[in-house]
């Protein structure tokens, strides 16, 4: 917070990127990138429409690993954060801000994963069917 706040006086024209600057996990609106071939109920593909809407885990900000609630194409799914820009000490940093859609029983929705997955997915252990679709992991 000190950070933020000594940016705020000596660099005000970058007070409205800080919390991304200064952040780490994610945050509510957020852009997603999908690593899944899920289609969606539309027939056009732009990536840009994926926003988080909200989390369901006790912390602030989402993790890798982490359950999701995102829009898609003006509907609500639930994804699986497999990749962040900016995370904590322990896990890889990304180009994107990666996630896979699944179901309630943590199934993706898609049948191919075309992108990396970090490798403390690993750990939860609930993750089995996306780590067996992944190809890279990091």
């Amino acid at each position: 917070m000190a950070l933020q706040t000594c940016l705020r006086t000596t660099l005000p024209h970058l007070a409205p990127a800080l919390p991304v600057l200064c952040s780490r996990g994610m945050q509510k609106q957020s852009r997603l990138k999908k690593i899944c071939n899920f289609a969606g109920p539309a027939d056009r593909d732009d990536e840009s429409y994926i926003k988080i809407i909200g989390y369901y885990n006790k912390n602030k900000t989402p993790h890798v690993g982490n359950v999701v609630k995102v829009t898609y194409k003006g509907q609500m799914y639930k994804a699986v954060i497999t990749g962040l820009v900016r995370d904590r000490w322990d896990c890889p940093r990304f180009d994107t801000n990666n996630c896979v859609f699944v179901n309630d029983k943590m199934e993706p929705l898609g049948t191919r994963i075309t992108g990396p997955l970090s490798l403390k997915l690993r750990n939860y252990g609930k993750y089995n069917k996306i780590l067996s679709l992944g190809k890279d992991f990091y």
